[in-house]
Parts: structure tokens; sequence; C-alpha cells
């Protein structure tokens, strides 16, 4: 038998040889198609759907005699499951209970207890009564189901559960930097190559502040780390102060004797030591006045102390909330902070007025 003769490709090399050899009668015979239905039955768009489509309600008979032919084999009509009555269940005699390291199943339980029953005394075993347990259901096994698994308990059921720790509920939540801020910051509109004066003057006042707020910690830092002045003459005065010390306990000492002496030399009378004790509660009298009259006072003034407590109780408040306010906001810009790790703000990108350019082509490309 000779093949099929083969079609000759011509050449398409170049634009006009494709142009002159290209094949496309297909798309020339599927033209010709639709102007022959446009020329028969009009416009595509301007028939309704009932005129375009028809619905086939008989049927293909072709198909059906087709699918008649292909029939299933016997072997596999007999193995389908068609029957209406339901498989047959009967226990599995040939499952032994599987043993683990930690869970016992109930059968080997049952059967470890009845073996320390027989191990007992005869009249113990024969005065224990069986309860027929008649709220569970008789185990069955179903020969063409899945394998159902028997009730596991542990060994140690005794033993109190060990509980998980309870997971804390922001595991689950988003954090806010994900939900308010962008994937990809835009920057500033001042950090354009050629900026309008406004955003330009913004970006820059920003930028000021931010290396002000770095001058202040590290003026800071230096104040402390600092060796200050005073403590140079520091050993000098701590020196004179001892010696100023001693002699004030020198004369100290001498004054106390000479006192000695004379209260040895002198004695109260009955006269003197009833006016101090007079002139002692006087003083405590005095004392107590004053104390009462300060209470009066407070007493007089509640209406002012509870208008002040009320005052300083919503300062409180309007601190806390402000408090709240800044540490969301905090927390939607992202945490500064990575472990004991701080994380280094990014300097802002500014041109000065001078490094301004009017196109691209003068922009000046900064070396990282």
């Amino acid at each position: 038998m000779s093949g099929a003769v083969k079609k000759a490709q011509p050449s398409r090399k170049g634009k006009k040889a494709w142009r002159k050899n290209v094949d496309i009668s297909d798309v020339i015979e599927g033209q010709e198609e639709l102007r022959a239905i446009e020329r028969i039955v009009g416009h595509s768009g301007e028939l309704k759907d009932e005129e375009l489509f028809t619905i086939d309600t008989m049927g293909d008979s072709g198909i059906k005699r087709q699918l008649a032919k292909d029939k299933p084999l016997k072997v596999d009509e007999i193995l389908q499951q068609r029957s209406a009555v339901p498989a047959v269940k009967t226990k599995n005699p040939f499952k032994k209970p599987e043993m683990t390291d930690k869970v016992v199943s109930r059968h080997e339980s049952d059967h470890i207890q009845k073996m320390l029953k027989r191990k007992g005394n005869d009249n113990t075993v024969t005065q224990q009564k069986k309860k027929k347990k008649v709220d569970e259901p008789k185990k069955t096994y179903d020969l063409w189901g899945e394998d159902n698994k028997e009730e596991e308990k542990p060994v140690n059921d005794y033993l109190p559960r060990k509980q998980k720790p309870k997971a804390p509920q922001t595991l689950s939540q988003k954090p806010a930097a994900l939900v308010h801020m962008p994937a990809i910051e835009t920057p500033h509109a001042g950090a354009s190559y050629n900026p309008e004066a406004e955003a330009h003057q913004q970006l820059i006042a920003e930028a000021v502040k931010a290396e002000e707020r770095k001058a202040e910690i590290i003026a800071k830092l230096q104040e402390q780390l600092s060796y200050r002045e005073e403590l140079k003459l520091l050993a000098s005065e701590e020196a004179q102060t001892m010696e100023e010390e001693d002699e004030d306990l020198e004369d100290k000492e001498g004054d106390d004797q000479e006192t000695k002496k004379r209260k040895a030399a002198a004695r109260k009378t009955r006269r003197e030591r009833n006016k101090e004790a007079r002139l002692a509660n006087e003083a405590m009298l005095r004392k107590q006045k004053l104390h009462e009259k300060s209470i009066r006072q407070q007493i007089d003034k509640l209406r002012e102390i509870e208008a002040e407590i009320e005052k300083k109780e919503e300062e409180l408040e309007t601190l806390a909330e402000k408090k709240e306010e800044r540490k969301s906001e905090e927390e939607k810009k992202g945490h500064k902070k990575l472990g004991k790790y701080q994380v280094p703000e990014l300097p802002i990108d500014v041109q000065l007025t001078d490094e301004l350019c009017a196109t691209l082509r003068q922009l000046k490309v900064k070396s990282i």
C-alpha cells in the first residue's frame, strides 16, 4: 500500500514568503459560512434565543445503540452491590487485642479482672453477682464495613489527666500592623526628585525633628557618662569636713563634762519640777487643740477635697486613655523591639533645596 501523498511545504522564510505561502483557507471557509447564514437568517445579534437554539427532547438513536453494545462484564455485574438485604453482622473471632505502651483495650482489662478473681477465694467469687448491662448495646462487627476501633482506656486511669496549656487569644489574631499598615509603604511626597514646595518643607521639618531627638538622647547619655568636675573637689572637701567634725567632737566632750559637773552640783526643787510638769501638760493640750483645729478645717473643706479627688481621677483616666491610644498606634505601626533588641529607625531620605533637580537626567545617584 502506498502511503498518503504529503503536501509539499512551501518556503516561509521572510515576511513576503510567509504572506504568499501561508494557508488561510480555513479562515476563508468560516467567513463564507457566516456570510451565508447572515444572508438566509440574518445577523445573530438581532435574533432571539429561540431562533438561534433548539432543545433536543428526542435524543440520538445512534448513541443509544452504542451504549447497548458497551455492556459491562458478567463478573462486574455479579460483584456489584445491588442487593436490598443488608450484610450479615457478626463478631470478628480472629481479632486480637492490640497492646500499646500506655493504653490497654477494654477486652484485655476485663480478662485481667477475671484472672484476679480466679486467684482469690472461691467464697468471694461465688458471692459476687453479675449485673447485666441493659443500657449498653451488644457489640457487632460489619464484615464489609470499616474497622471499628474498640474503646480504649488508659492504664493509669486513677491518676489525674495532664491538662494542656491554654493558648492565648492573641495567637489566633493577626497583628495590628498587618491589618492597618500597607504591605509596601509609599514614600513621602517631598522625597520626589521634583517635589512641591509645601511637601518638601514638611519632609525637611520631619527630618529636623528626628535629628533633634537624636541629639537630645546623645546629650543625655554624655551627661550621665561624663565625669563631673565637682567630683574632683570631693576628696579635699571630705578631708576638711572630717577635721571639722573631729574638732566639734572634742569641744562637745569638754562641754558635756562641764554640764555634768553643774547638774551634779545643783538639784531641782519641788517648785521647779511642778513648773516643768505644768508646761509639758500645756504643750500637750496645745498640740491636741491644733490637731482638732486641723481636723475641723479638713471637714469644712470636704467639698473642695472631693472636687480635687474627682479632678485627679479624671486626670488619671485621661492619662490611661492616652496611654491606650498611644499603645494601639504603636501596635498599628509595628513593634520597635524584636526580643531584647531595638529595631533602629531608617533615616529620612530628604534632599536639600540646592540638591533638587528639574529633570530625571540631572538626578544624582546616592551611594548606599
